[in-house]
């Protein structure tokens, strides 16, 4: 059986299902594992999404695991918070997320923590070299245990325990059919809030839209939504919960980067002389902002695991990236939860007199573009043009970073190019003063880009 290397991704196994990513490549991902992690993993947690074909690849996974071994306490059809919430709760230490994420229908994927952190980087590589392996240990399957356990109650008394509404508000949520919608609802009602709820039913075929919210087209329906029905705020969730885009009552987006001013200066008002980590692309303002408020900003490159493993190794109270993954150590437990973020934020609005977008207006104010995709037509091209890009492209004025792609700082703004660790495509993004100084920042980039291809599509930007 032929399994491809291009699903063993930087954070996570992603790919098409039925020609990538197989009910076979699942079982055999948790043979690997099976035997990689034969310590303290003697229980691992199996959640899955909404998607058609997860329940399908949870099944083979869960065989991989008990014919390894392995007990198995499997969720059921839950946001991937709950999976992570399941394995803190639980003590298992280990756990399996099936999800496809924000990526299209026919997608699907394998987020996975081991020895109590989310695998990345050379951990996901080595399940591949293990799969391919010939001499594979054989492992004695034992008495395996399967455990089926229904945890969205604990989790959700978990979140009304933690946070406090002090006002009645009204909210508009869009889960674009994604798994979080149900819980989500839940939790939000509970909490005394008015709902208006867009596409809240899970669907896996996505009839409405998208479900990724990072991209602004996904986020036209919701806008419409908060402004008809007067809400204080909207909240729009991916297809599996672990990020969330934030509307204002006026119908403007308040980006990851500035939600993370907003928890910044919450949590450093009561925590003092904390480590905040933001990943490559977010705002040149995040870090003035965070040391205005008496915290230590740390940069880091982009990808949920990477910020969860930098966040345990300083011992940081809050992180972020500008894709909406947004991490709580404080009075949380340090994993990306989008419907904890959520709630978040509407605490911190019910504290205040003011209307979202007044709160919002008070961040700094400068000119950026969302996340810009330049789609290619092979996954791996991304990362080949980015060797490329990395090793000739010349940005005389700026500041070179080269933590995750490419980060030029000139004196009033930045750009960055990277390649995605996800999709099939090179992420720009683009920071100034003033639009005229972005815009020159983004075509600096742009001369650099077609030097190499010619060929790419190059998305403007401009509104």
């Amino acid at each position: 059986m032929k399994i491809p290397k291009s699903i063993f991704k930087a954070y996570d196994i992603r790919g098409i299902y039925k020609e990538e990513l197989t009910e076979k490549t699942s079982k055999c991902v948790a043979e690997a594992l099976s035997r990689i992690y034969k310590e303290n993993n003697d229980t691992i947690i199996i959640g899955r999404d909404g998607r058609l074909s997860s329940k399908s690849l949870t099944k083979s996974l869960i065989e991989g695991f008990l014919e390894s071994g392995k007990n198995v306490v499997d969720i059921g059809e839950v946001p991937t918070p709950l999976l992570y919430f399941a394995v803190n709760q639980l003590k298992s230490n280990s756990g399996v997320m099936v999800t496809g994420s924000h990526n299209p229908k026919n997608y699907n994927g394998l987020k996975i923590i081991m020895d109590g952190h989310a695998l990345a980087g050379e951990e996901i590589q080595k399940i591949y070299k293990n799969i391919l392996g010939n001499k594979r240990e054989a492992i004695n399957p034992k008495n395996s245990i399967l455990e089926n356990i229904i945890i969205d109650e604990k989790y959700i008394d978990s979140v009304l325990k933690n946070i406090v509404i002090n006002k009645k508000l009204k909210i508009s949520i869009d889960a674009g059919n994604g798994i979080a919608g149900p819980v989500a609802i839940k939790i939000f009602k509970k909490l005394g809030l008015e709902i208006i709820d867009l596409y809240c039913d899970v669907d896996g075929n996505f009839p409405n839209h998208h479900p990724n919210p990072s991209d602004p087209k996904n986020l036209i329906d919701l806008i419409s939504s908060v402004k008809k029905n007067k809400c204080d705020l909207g909240i729009a969730f991916d297809g599996d919960g672990d990020r969330c885009l934030i509307i204002d009552n006026s119908g403007e987006v308040l980006w990851p980067d500035k939600q993370l001013m907003i928890f910044s200066k919450n949590i450093l008002s009561i925590n003092k002389n904390q480590k905040i980590v933001f990943d490559v692309k977010s705002s040149k303002d995040l870090p003035e902002y965070i040391e205005k408020y008496g915290g230590t900003p740390v940069m880091c490159r982009t990808g949920h695991s990477y910020i969860k493993m930098k966040m345990k190794e300083i011992d940081s109270i809050l992180g972020g990236e500008m894709s909406g993954h947004i991490f709580f150590k404080d009075r949380w437990f340090g994993f990306d939860d989008g419907i904890y973020a959520g709630a978040r934020m509407l605490e911190i609005l019910s504290n205040t007199s003011k209307s979202s977008s007044d709160l919002f207006k008070e961040l700094p104010n400068s000119f950026s573009t969302p996340e810009l995709n330049i789609k290619v037509d092979k996954d791996g091209f991304q990362h080949e043009f980015m060797k490329k890009f990395a090793d000739n492209a010349k940005f005389p004025e700026a500041k070179i970073i080269k933590i995750d792609g490419v980060r030029a700082d000139f004196v009033n703004g930045w750009g960055i190019l990277r390649a995605s660790n996800t999709t099939p495509c090179l992420v720009m993004r683009f920071e100034a003063d003033t639009k005229e100084e972005m815009f020159y920042i983004q075509e600096e980039f742009k001369k650099e880009i077609i030097k190499i291809d010619p060929t790419l599509e190059i998305p403007s930007g401009k509104k």
